[in-house]
């Protein structure tokens, strides 16, 4: 927001910060349904149009009780709004939760994230899953602690989130190799192999392409 304010002179951001506090704070938040002017003062900030000197009339004052019943029934609104965004959000999460309970001894799988790993020893290469490692301890149904190697030197305590249970018939490590192997290569037909080549492209591209064959001789 004080990015957007200050446009072309950054180092003048200092200036915009008064503009930027009133647009928030008159700003009305879709968690809660309002502004946070209106909730801790119970009343729409006023504008430039508001600020126009009017005329005086008869000054009245607004009783205590009042006041304290319309504080208490704007806090209410704003309970009531949350909780019902919280509901929202946590019903969109459980669609796609999973539900995972573990026990000592089992194997399981372990995740690491970037945090766990040393400044500067984190890679995009390395595996995206260790273990198999046993469970140690059940926490609660959110923590487990995982028997990890000393030579890790990080904390053996892991979220449900960052464990998957271990298969033995799965393969850890997939063979991805899509390409043909120099045996393959070895034993087709060269002149066959460009035959074919050359009819694939002409049917693609209406003959506009020539390949050139290898000759025999």
């Amino acid at each position: 927001m004080v990015r957007s304010v200050c446009g072309e002179k950054p180092k003048q951001w200092d200036y915009a910060l008064p503009q930027v506090e009133f647009a928030y704070n008159s700003a009305v938040h879709s968690a809660i349904g309002k502004s946070p002017f209106s909730i801790v003062y119970t009343a729409i900030p006023k504008h430039v149009v508001d600020l126009v000197k009017l005329p005086r009339g008869q000054q009245t004052s607004v009783a205590a009780k009042n006041l304290a019943e319309e504080v208490v029934t704007v806090r209410d609104e704003v309970k009531q709004k949350l909780e019902q965004t919280n509901a929202k959000y946590k019903a969109a999460a459980d669609r796609h939760r999973r539900v995972k309970v573990f026990q000592s001894s089992d194997s399981v799988m372990i995740f690491l994230r970037k945090e766990r790993f040393p400044v500067g020893t984190n890679s995009k290469l390395k595996p995206k899953k260790y273990g198999p490692y046993k469970v140690l301890k059940r926490i609660n149904d959110n923590a487990y602690v995982i028997e990890l190697p000393d030579s890790m030197g990080i904390s053996n305590t892991f979220n449900v989130a960052d464990l998957y249970e271990f298969r033995e018939d799965e393969v850890l490590h997939p063979d991805h190799n899509s390409g043909s192997s120099s045996s393959e290569v070895e034993g087709t037909d060269v002149e066959q192999m460009a035959d074919f080549i050359a009819i694939e492209l002409e049917k693609g591209r209406s003959g506009n392409l020539q390949i050139c064959r290898p000759s025999s001789d």
